[in-house]
């Protein structure tokens, strides 16, 4: 299951050109999309976010804590299309959620 998830997260990582990790900038309406395609660094960071997550969704973690990590990740996309086009609300929205997956991920010993 482990190597499954990592598949997943490479194959989304791989997408690279003018697509971000979690969703498809040519389909990108709202201005955080925006803002986050036509940034590399904003990208990167969505490339990454969408990468652990996609690792602890697709691990053996017990199903309260992938409840929690979706929970998490929903509330994240909320705040991060709050945004709009305030390239700093963004890195802070992505700092914030990677910590949080980051800790997840560790606790999960992924």
């Amino acid at each position: 299951m482990k190597l499954e998830a990592s598949v997943l997260a490479l194959t989304c990582l791989a997408a690279g050109g003018a697509e971000a990790a979690s969703f498809n900038c040519a389909h990108a309406l709202l201005p955080a999309e925006q803002t986050i395609c036509g940034n590399a660094n904003l990208s990167k960071l969505d490339e990454r976010t969408a990468g652990i997550y996609f690792v602890i969704v697709g691990s053996d973690a017990p199903p309260a804590t992938i409840t929690e990590v979706k929970a998490s990740q929903s509330k994240f996309i909320a705040q991060r299309n709050a945004c709009g086009t305030d390239v700093d609300c963004l890195v802070d929205a992505y700092t914030a959620q990677m910590m949080y997956l980051k800790n997840e991920k560790s606790n999960l010993g992924l």
